[in-house]
């Protein structure tokens, strides 16, 4: 009884009425399965709690056919029974003839039936119900409608239930009856109640699946019950449900409602009649019954069924061949009536195959779209027809080909290798070869198969030639993290000939191998000024982001590189770039790359709270195969969580972490790093140190640059926990040397940062200032606030109170940025400094945004911003409903009615009591 609750008060109210002597009737409203009959029964038992006499009866569409069956139901049985007592005694003896088949003028029979009710109801009120009104005789709703005067002065309430959208006996009388009635319209139920129903039904429900129950149940509750108890399939339930009130429309009406969901979204009167070969009038008659009884709606001339589940419980009586009859010649007739490709594709794909060339186009051109529209399981649908459509030669290379990413891109990678080798054997141009084995490999990388993905590039190198798809080759190893050896020699030479010859000359290719050559100066340690040039050319004023888009590899190089110079602004600027074109394409795992490494930047620009939400977004794209940079998300996921002291969180993540940092290259590296962090901030120093080491064993001599990956300030840290000081001081000094010589100003001020806090030797307090105003060259306030608190604690051992005044204001810039962006173990060392130097600490006030899930808070900033909810949904993949219910949730969790509150209450930081963590600092 979901959302009633208006209307079982309004019942309430009506039986306290009718218990002090006012009856009357009741009418509960509402089209097939909204819960009619669910909502009769609740009358029934409540008036049987409160000690009514309850007399039911159910009509069907046979009960037009006797006379007086509402009488005879209530009444007639008891009648018999009890001919000659009380109440069937006197003027109520009547009832007992109509029992024995004996005709009585209805005068007679509704003055019996008053004196039944008036001895009846002497005692105890007295309910009458009826369930589908609508399908009475005309002469028990006359006798009805006398009733009524009867009822308002007699403790006795009617409750009917009237189905919507059927054909009515006797509709003159019904509608007398409905007059006199206090109705209550059932409504279809909520996103919000659907989803409750969904979740008390399935735990592990996510929104997604919310979205597809509401949508194929309308929020019908009939539906949706037999949607959540046998979701395979319709069930014969709903089928006989819906195929009845079909028929009951007329003869021809199944034949015509089956046509018109074929055509779902193209049926109109004459479509439907050319497909079923039958005279106009007739469709036009048979459609006008259907909208009526609520099967299909007539949207502007269109025809299309009420809900998918009606649909699919119509189209469940059709043969496979039938159907593929039907919807062969739905696409002939669509094709000469001049509709889109797309929209006749949309039937062909359900028809035998054949052998037609035409048919085959069809299909590998709506294939495409819904690749790019990012539903990659409708692409396999279409493209997997359309190569059965004929024998497959080397003129369908290219279909294989789609067919092949399509497959990659729902994760069945396998399927994929499989189609793209097959197209490698049908064709002799080797340029067209060495694509699709590059795009094998592409495939491997992307599910984390580095070792196939190896091999695959590695032969490829070998046979390519000295131009573009050799640069592009390379750039794709170097994506992978596995460039060594030969490729290395093989980027040095495309870098070397590119930087020969003018910067305006340079190709997209050039500016790959630039992008690519920029990452390998950053795994040598070259200079980061001297980087940074090289990587400024390649990304050419955003040129490299036109070419490329946010599906190609340079641009997460590039802003790599500059995340790791420490050019945070000028890499948010591009990710941010190729966020919005990911979007504006439909791109899924182009949104999924973007997000992951715009997360990145921004946990390191200190924008934690924005680097999870896009963290979160790349995530979420695993279960559509995405592994691009999977290692490198999930590092900075644990790192932002870490921050802000949300370990709890991070328990699912553990076992993929622990498959991940396996994997050669980056990925398994970065995986490696997060095992580290999650081990340290959990209070496990020995596995912190030697997941650490791991990490340098992992880098080797390839990439070991502490911009990158600075394991030894982390081992650092957790050897001096341990007790183990010379080598935490080697460890330190040893990153220290490489971060001068590399000259990044985060990773230099993070390496003096961990060296004041591990080597009692030198000059802590120089250190932490030199690493301040490093950090003012960047936008890094998050380690800025760590750096400024190490430097108050130093202060305060090394000086006392001598320097209050500094002590106060490092702590207070630290303590507002905290506070801010939710930093609960800073924060905390933060306030436990200041009451030290007996300052007063300012706790945040608003910890209702704190009780926000992710998503919850992702959609509020956005609403807070000024999007509109069809905005939200597109900038987010999801649907509207979806932003409506995580938007409700919102007001809800923060009080207040509308989004125009929003960007006041957003504002203020939220605070959550965080465990205490004592010790040094980590240095992330």
């Amino acid at each position: 009884m979901l959302e009633r609750d208006k209307e079982i008060a309004a019942l309430g109210g009506l039986m306290t009425r009718t218990a002090a002597g006012r009856g009357g009737l009741v009418a509960v409203e509402g089209s097939a399965g909204i819960g009619k009959s669910r909502f009769l029964a609740h009358a029934r038992r409540q008036a049987t709690l409160s000690g009514w006499k309850v007399v039911e009866t159910r009509c069907t569409p046979l009960s037009s056919a006797i006379d007086y069956c509402l009488l005879r139901d209530w009444f007639g049985v008891l009648a018999h029974r009890g001919a000659g007592t009380r109440p069937f005694d006197g003027p109520g003896l009547i009832l007992a003839d109509l029992m024995a088949g004996e005709s009585r003028p209805l005068g007679d029979l509704v003055y019996g039936v008053r004196w039944v009710l008036e001895d009846m109801a002497g005692d105890q009120p007295v309910m009458l119900v009826v369930d589908d009104l609508q399908w009475a005789d005309e002469d028990s709703l006359h006798a009805l409608d006398l009733l009524v005067n009867t009822l308002q002065h007699q403790p006795c309430l009617v409750v009917y239930a009237v189905r919507s959208g059927e054909q009515v006996s006797a509709p003159e009388s019904l509608s007398r009856v409905r007059r006199a009635s206090t109705t209550l319209a059932l409504e279809p139920l909520t996103r919000a109640a659907v989803a409750e129903q969904v979740r008390a039904s399935r735990a592990d429900a996510d929104e997604r699946l919310v979205d597809e129950v509401f949508a194929a149940s309308g929020g019908v509750p009939f539906f949706l019950s037999e949607l959540l108890t046998a979701p395979v399939g319709t069930s014969d339930a709903v089928v006989a449900s819906v195929v009845g009130r079909v028929n009951r429309v007329g003869k021809t009406a199944e034949f015509t409602a089956q046509a018109a969901c074929l055509l779902d979204g193209q049926a109109s009167v004459g479509t439907v009649a050319e497909l079923t070969q039958q005279p106009v009038d007739v469709v036009a008659d048979d459609i006008s019954g259907l909208v009526s009884a609520q099967i299909l709606d007539l949207d502007g001339g269109t025809i299309h069924p009420r809900l998918p589940m009606i649909s699919d419980a119509i189209m469940a009586g059709m043969s496979a061949s039938d159907a593929s009859a039907m919807h062969a010649t739905a696409a002939r007739i669509l094709a000469s009536r001049g509709a889109a490709r797309a929209t006749v594709a949309r039937h062909l794909v359900h028809t035998m195959a054949g052998s037609d060339p035409d048919v085959r186009k069809r299909l590998h051109e709506r294939g495409e779209q819904a690749m790019q529209d990012g539903e990659s399981d409708q692409a396999i649908r279409f493209l997997d027809r359309a190569l059965a459509e004929g024998p497959v030669t080397a003129d369908h290379v290219g279909l294989l080909g789609s067919a092949a990413r399509a497959q990659a891109a729902n994760g069945r990678l396998d399927d994929a290798i499989t189609l793209w080798e097959r197209a490698v054997d049908l064709t002799d141009e080797e340029s067209v070869r060495d694509q699709l084995r590059g795009e094998i490999g592409d495939a491997l990388v992307q599910a984390g198969r580095h070792h196939d993905a190896l091999e695959a590039f590695g032969s490829l190198l070998e046979n390519a030639d000295t131009g573009p798809a050799r640069q592009r080759l390379v750039v794709r190893m170097v994506m992978a993290g596995l460039i060594s050896g030969a490729s290395i020699t093989h980027l040095r030479d495309q870098v070397t000939d590119v930087l020969a010859h003018d910067r305006g000359a340079d190709s997209p290719e050039d500016r790959l191998s630039l992008a690519a050559g920029a990452v390998l100066q950053v795994f040598e340690g070259r200079p980061a000024a001297e980087v940074h040039e090289l990587v400024a050319r390649a990304i050419s004023g955003g040129r490299l982001l036109e070419e490329e888009t946010a599906d190609g590899a340079a641009i997460y190089l590039a802003t790599g590189v500059l995340g790791w110079l420490s050019a945070y602004a000028e890499a948010d600027v591009l990710l941010t770039g190729a966020v919005e074109d990911a979007r504006s394409r439909g791109s899924a795992l182009g949104l999924a790359n973007a997000s992951a490494c715009r997360g990145t930047i921004r946990m390191r620009m200190g924008m934690v709270t924005e680097a999870v939400a896009d963290l979160e977004i790349a995530m979420e794209q695993r279960t559509t195969g995405w592994n691009t940079f999977l290692g490198q998300a999930a590092a900075a996921l644990v790192e932002c969580r870490v921050a802000r002291g949300e370990l709890d969180q991070l328990a699912p993540l553990h076992d993929e972490l622990e498959g991940l940092s396996h994997v050669p290259g980056m990925t398994g590296a970065y995986a490696t790093y997060a095992l580290a962090d999650l081990a340290a901030a959990n209070g496990d120093h020995d596995r912190a140190a030697q997941m650490y080491a791991g990490v340098g064993r992992l880098v080797g001599s390839r990439m070991d640059n502490p911009a990158i990956l600075p394991w030894r300030a982390g081992e650092s840290l957790a050897r001096i926990r341990l007790g183990q000081h010379r080598e935490a001081v080697a460890l330190s000094t040893e990153n220290l040397r490489r971060a001068r010589e590399f000259g990044a100003p985060f990773a230099l001020a993070q390496a003096l940062r961990t060296q004041s806090a591990v080597d009692p030797t030198g000059d802590r307090v120089a250190l932490l200032r030199e690493a301040m105003d490093l950090l003012r060259e960047t936008q890094a306030p998050r380690l800025e606030a760590q750096v400024a608190t190490d430097l108050a604690g130093m202060l305060i051992l090394t000086q006392g109170n001598a320097d209050h005044s500094e002590i106060v204001g490092l702590l207070r810039r630290a303590e507002s940025f905290a506070g801010f962006q939710e930093l609960r173990p800073l924060a905390e060392r933060v306030h436990r400094l200041l009451e030290r130097v007996g300052e007063p600490v300012k706790r945040s006030v608003s910890d209702a945004v704190s009780a926000l899930t992710v998503s919850e808070r992702r959609v509020a900033d956005l609403a807070a911003s000024g999007l509109s909810n069809r905005q939200i949904a597109q900038q987010l993949f999801v649907t509207v409903k979806a932003v409506e219910w995580h938007l409700s949730n919102v007001y809800r969790k923060l009080g207040i009615r509308s989004r125009t509150r929003l960007p006041a209450v957003l504002s203020a930081p939220a605070q959550r009591p965080a465990p205490k963590q004592e010790g040094l600092p980590v240095p992330r």
